[in-house]
C-alpha cells in the first residue's frame, strides 16, 4: 500500500473512475534497441477505503518463447519449405512449428520480441514498486513447455504480488481449442501461478479484494461461481479481473469492427456472445443493486476501452490494450473522487 506523496495532484471527482493521463516511458530493448512503452494511467475510486494503492495492468502480451527446433521451424517457414501445425508431424515438431509462425505476428512494430516486451515490464514493475501486478490473460501464447520456463523464470523476480487470469490462448493450440484434452493436460499447467484454482482465486489488499475469474472459454467458468458469490457476500469492495470483456456498448462496436465479431460476452442479438446460464448469473450478481464491485478490468480485443456494464448498479469496465502492442495500465485505486 502507498501512502500519500507530498504534492501529488489531487484525483479529479469521478463517481468511479476517471482517466488520469497517458504517459509514455522508454526502456533499452534487449533483441531491438529502445523500446517505447505506453503506459495509460486510470484511476478506481472506492468509496470508504482510506489508503492508496497502485497497481500495474498487463494483458495479452502472447509471448512466443522459441527453442531451438522452433527457431529452425521459423527460419523454415519463412523459406517456406514448412507450414505449421500439419497433422503428419508428431505433436512436438508441430507445436514448434506454431511457435516459428506465430512469433512475428507478436514482435512489436520496432521488432521487439514478445519475450522482451514482457520482461520489461517485468522491469518496470519492480522499478516503479507497485504494489500489485495483475496480468488480464493471454500472457503466453500457447503452454508450450519454453513458454511456461519463461512465464515461470519471469513472474520469480516480482518482490510484489501478481494475480494473474487465465485467456484462451494460454493453455490452448488451434487444434486442441477449448477441448477435454486441453481442459485435463494444459490447463492445469497455469495452476502453480494461479494460486492452485484456475478457476477464481484472489488478490487481497486489506480494504478491497482483486478477484481473478476464469471466463477464457468466452463463458464464465461455472466452478468458479459458488466463491465468487462467497467473496461478494462479504461486503468488502471488489476488482474482478477477466479476460474476455462483458458487454457495454463502447466495446462491442470497436469489436465489431475491429474483428469483424462481437468477442463479448453479452449483447447476442447485436453480434456479441450469448450468456450462458452461469455467464448472466455473474452478471446479475456483479451488477446489482447491492454489489460491491468497483471496476471490472478485461484484455482479450487488443485495443484499450473503458465504459460501463448496465444493470441495477453500472459497473465501470476498463479493457487493456495488448502488451505486445507496448501498451499497459497503471491503476491508482483511492477512497478519494
Amino acid at each position: 500500500m502507498k501512502t500519500e506523496k507530498t504534492g501529488r495532484r489531487p484525483a479529479r471527482r469521478l463517481l468511479f473512475f476517471s482517466l488520469v493521463c497517458a504517459v509514455c516511458l522508454t526502456g533499452c530493448g534487449k533483441d531491438s534497441g529502445e523500446w517505447e512503452k505506453s503506459v495509460i494511467e486510470e484511476q478506481i475510486v472506492i468509496q470508504g477505503i482510506s489508503g492508496e494503492y497502485d497497481l500495474l495492468f498487463l494483458t495479452d502480451s502472447h509471448v512466443v518463447s522459441l527453442g531451438e527446433a522452433a527457431e529452425n521451424g521459423r527460419a523454415q517457414t519463412e523459406n517456406g519449405e514448412a507450414q505449421a501445425g500439419t497433422g503428419a508431424q508428431d505433436e512436438e515438431s508441430r507445436r514448434q512449428e506454431y511457435a516459428a509462425s506465430r512469433y512475428e505476428g507478436f514482435c512489436g512494430q520496432d521488432g521487439t520480441s514478445s519475450q522482451e516486451m514482457f520482461a520489461q515490464a517485468m522491469d518496470y514493475a519492480r522499478e516503479e514498486g507497485v504494489d500489485g501486478v495483475l496480468l488480464g490473460g493471454d500472457i503466453i501464447d500457447s503452454p508450450s513447455q519454453e513458454n511456461l520456463t519463461f512465464l515461470s523464470e519471469e513472474l520469480s523476480t516480482l518482490s510484489m504480488p501478481y494475480l494473474y487470469t487465465p485467456g484462451n490462448h494460454d493453455w490452448t493450440y488451434p487444434w486442441e481449442y477449448m477441448t477435454s484434452k486441453g481442459k485435463q493436460e494444459y490447463l492445469p499447467m497455469l495452476s502453480p501461478y494461479m494460486g492452485g484454482n484456475t478457476a477464481f482465486h484472489t488478490l487481497d489488499f486489506g480494504e478491497f479484494v482483486v478477484a481473478a475469474v476464469d471466463n477464457s472459454s468466452g463463458q464464465v467458468n461455472p466452478e468458479a461461481l459458488e466463491e465468487y458469490e462467497e467473496v461478494l457476500d462479504q461486503g468488502k469492495p471488489v476488482i474482478v479481473l477477466a479476460h474476455v470483456p462483458f458487454l457495454t456498448q463502447s466495446v462491442l462496436t470497436k469489436a465489431r469492427e475491429v474483428w469483424k465479431s462481437g468477442v463479448v460476452i453479452g449483447g447476442g442479438n447485436f453480434g456479441g456472445i450469448y450468456p450462458d446460464e452461469t455467464s448472466q448469473e455473474f452478471l446479475e450478481m456483479t451488477t446489482a443493486s447491492d454489489s460491491p464491485v468497483a471496476a471490472v478490468l478485461a484484455g482479450h480485443v487488443h485495443f484499450y476501452d473503458k465504459d460501463v456494464i448496465e444493470g441495477e448498479k453500472d459497473v465501470p469496465q476498463i479493457v487493456g490494450d495488448a502488451l505486445f502492442h507496448g501498451s499497459a495500465l497503471r491503476l491508482r485505486i483511492t477512497g478519494r473522487g
